[in-house]
């Protein structure tokens, strides 16, 4: 009986702490520079930003104008979909990828992101050719390598007009 209990509590003790807990964000941790806008701007309307991914958030020039600019994990207050809202320094506004609003990602729309569970800022550099992809892009700037963990991942960059995904792995 007791070794039952002692054998219940560890199992109970593996569950809660090996499930993934989104971290909480808290509102101190974003930069000065966009603070503002996160708490009061539009895209504070109708998304909150979402921290179950690690980092919460990207520092990269992603359109290749020498500003940082910033990219955070997203949730939509409507629909609860993920997705990811970048900021951009020149145009000193949010993109929305997913989180309801289409984006294109391996030849299919689709408006949740909630499959990315890794990211990482991608230098800019030369990108490799990539799984059925077609030719690899060059980058104005640095890119966000996202994917799903142990699985297929691909290079969200900017085209000089909007975002766009370039499979990098299957």
């Amino acid at each position: 009986m007791i070794e039952t209990r002692r054998l219940a509590t560890a199992l109970l003790f593996f569950v809660l702490t090996a499930t993934d807990r989104a971290q909480d964000v808290q509102i101190e941790n974003v930069p000065n520079e966009i603070l503002e806008q996160v708490e009061k701007g539009p895209l504070a309307n109708s998304y909150v930003i979402d921290g179950s991914i690690n980092p919460f958030y990207l520092r990269g020039d992603f359109d290749g104008d020498n500003r940082p600019d910033f990219a955070f994990r997203v949730k939509s207050k409507a629909g609860s979909t993920s997705g990811i809202a970048i900021w951009l320094s020149s145009l000193r506004n949010f993109i929305v990828l997913g989180a309801g609003v289409p984006f294109k990602v391996s030849g299919a729309s689709v408006t949740n992101l909630d499959f990315l569970n890794t990211w990482q800022v991608f230098g800019k550099a030369t990108v490799e050719r990539g799984v059925e992809s077609g030719p690899p892009p060059r980058l104005a700037g640095d890119a966000i390598l996202a994917g799903k963990s142990e699985s297929a991942n691909g290079l969200i960059y900017w085209n000089g007009k909007v975002f766009v995904w370039y499979q990098q792995g299957d």
